[in-house]
């Protein structure tokens, strides 16, 4: 039998368990027939049932009992070289199917940085929605990171990059309206270019809607865009 939590259970049931794991014995719920049972009990908690704020909450016999062999599992932030190896599991196990896409650089890095509150849990729930927001092939990329989960991380990344672009293109004598031009006309390109051509699925990388999409390319190959009479 295993019991998750066994540190929140209450007074009254730690002295109920005490006495089935001593004498293998409990009467069913609304019986006053004794029963005989015989399993092996197998317990798991977030607490530590030494603490002193533990000791006044949790029966010392009890542990006792319970605590023949121990195991302590270390939390997330503790096994870095775990995280990726768990990701790429959570990622398999949604796409069952096929071979799931894998995390480019970027997000290795923030999948290793990142702070895990729930341990485990929370790393198979940010793979879930980095999954749902994926379409189509290619690796997994920031543009699949929820915005409001990028964190510093992302941004500091996101940032030095983009400047040191920028400062590129203004050290070549590129003025403003040219930078934003090539800066627009790259995203698209790049989306695009990720996505094979599929512009749903890039506009949906670029955060905007496929009609915007469809008609900033059909502009940029009119004859006016080119600057021709």
């Amino acid at each position: 039998m295993f019991l998750d939590e066994v540190g929140d259970l209450p007074p009254t049931l730690q002295a109920q368990l005490l006495r089935v794991i001593q004498e293998h014995t409990y009467k069913r719920v609304g019986s006053n027939t004794w029963q005989h049972t015989d399993f092996r009990l197998v317990c798991a908690t977030n607490r530590d049932l030494m603490s002193d704020d533990s000791r006044v909450h949790f029966r010392r016999d009890l542990y006792y009992r319970i605590a023949g062999w121990t195991c302590h599992l270390p939390p997330l932030r503790e096994r870095a070289a775990d995280i990726l190896l768990l990701a790429r599991h959570f990622a398999q196990q949604l796409a069952p199917d096929r071979a799931a896409p894998d995390f480019d650089e970027v997000v290795q890095g923030y999948l290793l940085t990142r702070d895990y509150a729930g341990n485990i849990r929370d790393l198979k729930q940010l793979v879930a929605r980095l999954m749902y927001r994926h379409a189509g092939p290619g690796p997994i990329t920031l543009g699949d990171i929820p915005e409001a989960e990028r964190g510093p991380f992302i941004a500091d990344r996101s940032n030095a990059a983009f400047e040191a672009a920028i400062r590129h293109a203004l050290d070549r004598g590129a003025g403003l309206k040219e930078i934003r031009t090539l800066a627009e006309d790259t995203a698209v390109r790049l989306a695009l270019a990720d996505e094979d051509g599929h512009v749903p699925r890039a506009a949906r990388k670029l955060g905007v809607t496929d009609r915007a999409l469809q008609l900033r390319r059909a502009a940029r190959r009119s004859p006016a865009a080119h600057g021709d009479d």
